[in-house]
């Protein structure tokens, strides 16, 4: 009887592992007194948060923007075949191009690089009845003359004059940075699917035909640049060949025109010399004409070779009409009010901490 009486007042403890129903229980119920007795701190912060995410939100409303949007592929041109190839290696160039410049992640940096964007600036649109260069266009219809140079007097009225960056003065490098940057903010390329080697280029801008010029002068300007860059060595292999040509050329009309002076002055004397002459001049003639043909078939097959290497841009879905617009959602203040919420539950949690702390008869 007695060890019964005792196992009563001493019932079995559970392993230090494992936590009883009862003490769950009592541990939720101790929460939700906590949260009862500080709810006006709760109150406070989650108001405080909600206020600092509203607040941010109207000075940081953006007004809405259009987006164009055009999917395309990037195929690669066909490598030149091995008697181009050995062609290009006489001159000392090579055959295919360096293709992983290009390739992967480092093609969507490309696009979005400054060579790019400065040389689409310079280029001329369309816009309604009269043509414009791209970056007055974009100082006239972005907002980077009520942000970016507000504060600049001297920009009020400027627009660029020449289409040529080589001749700007330091104040207009100065002036293109700025609206370089302002393109580059709203320019975007990805991959929309791994899966996929689609290319997605997005633009944002508040003005709808901005947006839609500016995503298809960025499209044909990379298209350009791109395959400047892929097709430089077999363009100076052609200007190599072509030269030899045109020198080829020009030796060939010298020597017909000797040849054409010497047989008339061979016709009114007969002479061995005279005769010696002529069949020299025709020999050479033949010669140089065969060297002329055989570079002029190199010419037109390095044309070809051209023509064959040069990558292929694919418009999968051109931008629509109308564009979509984008307006700024403004969830700052639901992010401030989660932010709050989150600090008042460690704030109540410290507080009972330091209440138990304070509390225990050893302190």
């Amino acid at each position: 009887m007695a060890q019964a009486i005792i196992q009563e007042q001493h019932p079995e403890r559970l392993p230090e592992d494992q936590i009883s129903p009862k003490t769950v229980v009592m541990k939720v119920v101790s929460a939700k007194d906590a949260l009862l007795r500080n709810w006006k701190l709760i109150l406070i912060l989650c108001l405080m948060g909600y206020g600092i995410g509203y607040a941010l939100d109207v000075y940081l409303k953006k007004p809405a923007q259009y987006e164009a949007s055009i999917l395309f592929n990037l195929g690669a041109g066909s490598s030149p075949n091995s008697q181009f190839g050995q062609m290009a290696g006489m001159f000392g160039l090579g055959g295919a191009p360096d293709a992983n410049v290009y390739t992967g992640e480092n093609f969507l940096y490309f696009v979005n690089s400054r060579p790019v964007l400065e040389r689409a600036l310079m280029k001329e649109v369309q816009v309604g009845d009269q043509k414009k260069m791209m970056a007055n266009f974009v100082i006239d219809s972005s907002s980077i003359k009520d942000e970016e140079w507000k504060d600049v007097p001297k920009l009020e009225s400027f627009y660029f004059t020449s289409d040529s960056t080589d001749g700007f003065s330091d104040f207009e490098h100065r002036a293109l940075n700025s609206v370089v940057d302002v393109v580059k903010v709203a320019t975007a390329v990805y991959e929309p699917d791994r899966k996929s080697s689609f290319l997605m280029l997005t633009v944002r801008f508040k003005s709808e035909l901005l947006a839609e010029r500016w995503a298809k002068t960025m499209l044909e300007t990379v298209e350009e640049v791109y395959t400047e860059n892929q097709t430089s060595k077999t363009r100076k292999t052609l200007r190599l060949l072509q030269s030899r040509a045109d020198s080829l050329e020009s030796i060939l009309n010298g020597t017909e025109r000797n040849l054409a002076r010497q047989m008339n002055y061979s016709a009114n004397i007969v002479a061995p010399e005279g005769q010696a002459r002529v069949t020299k001049l025709q020999r050479n003639s033949q010669f140089i004409t065969q060297l002329y043909a055989e570079a002029s078939r190199n010419v037109e097959a390095m044309k070809v070779s051209l023509v064959q290497e040069a990558p292929l841009f694919t418009i999968i879905e051109p931008v629509k009409q109308p564009l979509d617009m984008k307006i700024d959602e403004g969830k700052r203040a639901q992010i401030g009010l989660l932010i709050g919420l989150v600090l008042a539950f460690i704030a109540v949690y410290f507080k009972g901490v330091y209440a138990s702390v304070m509390a225990d008869d050893r302190f």
